[in-house]
C-alpha cells in the first residue's frame, strides 16, 4: 500500500520540516519559561544550538526524534515532536505545542491527527505515547478525545516554582488489528 500525498496534512494545518526561517519562532516557543516545565528545559536554547538542530540531519532513525513545524497559511505556528523513538519496539512519544496566539482553533487536534497518521502509515509504529501534566485539562482532553488511554500517573514528577505537578501517561495503539 503506497503513502497518501497529503500525509503530512490535515485541512489547512500542515505538519513540515524544520527550516533555517523557523528559528526565531522555534527558539521563541522553547526559550518561553513557561513551557520549560513541559519540555524539560531548564535555561534558554542559543541560537548555534537551534540552527544546528535545523541544519542537522532530522533523521528518527538516527536522532530517535522527529520534529516537525506546524504550518497553516505559510505561518509557522506550532511543533509537534516525535521522541524517544524505538524502532525495535515500534513505539514512540509525541508532544504537541501550538503557538498562545494560535490556539483555540482546532489545529492541535488536526496536527495530532497528522503526526499519528504518519506514525502508524509511513513509521508504523505500534504504540504512542504522551506524557500530560495533570493540570493541563486542555492537553488531557485533546488525547483523550483522540483515542489515548490513561495508563498511569507519576506523583510529583515535575517541580516548578509554584511546587510539584503530578503526570499523566496517556498511550494510544496503532495497526491494533494486526498481531
Amino acid at each position: 500500500m503506497s503513502l497518501p500525498s497529503d500525509l503530512l496534512q490535515d485541512g489547512v494545518t500542515r505538519l513540515r520540516t524544520l527550516e533555517p526561517s523557523d528559528i526565531d519562532a522555534v527558539m521563541s516557543w522553547e526559550n518561553e519559561p513557561g513551557h520549560w516545565m513541559v519540555t524539560g528545559t531548564v535555561a534558554p536554547f542559543s541560537r548555534a544550538a537551534m540552527e544546528a538542530h535545523c541544519m542537522g540531519h532530522q533523521d528518527i532513525y538516527t536522532s530517535g526524534q522527529l520534529r516537525w513545524v506546524i504550518e497553516e497559511n505559510g505561518h509557522a505556528i506550532g511543533a509537534v515532536d516525535l521522541y524517544s523513538f524505538s524502532a525495535k519496539d515500534q513505539r514512540a512519544g509525541i508532544g504537541i505545542l501550538v503557538a498562545p496566539d494560535s490556539r483555540g482553533h482546532g489545529t492541535a487536534q488536526r496536527a495530532l491527527n497528522i503526526g499519528l497518521r504518519h506514525a502508524e502509515q509511513a513509521l508504523m509504529l505500534r504504540s504512542v505515547h504522551a506524557e500530560v501534566h495533570a493540570h493541563h485539562d486542555k492537553s488531557l482532553h485533546l488525547f483523550e478525545s483522540r483515542g489515548f488511554d490513561p495508563v498511569g500517573r507519576y506523583r510529583d514528577w515535575t517541580r516548578s516554582p509554584e511546587g510539584w505537578s503530578d503526570v499523566v501517561l496517556f498511550q494510544k495503539l496503532l495497526n491494533a488489528t494486526e498481531a
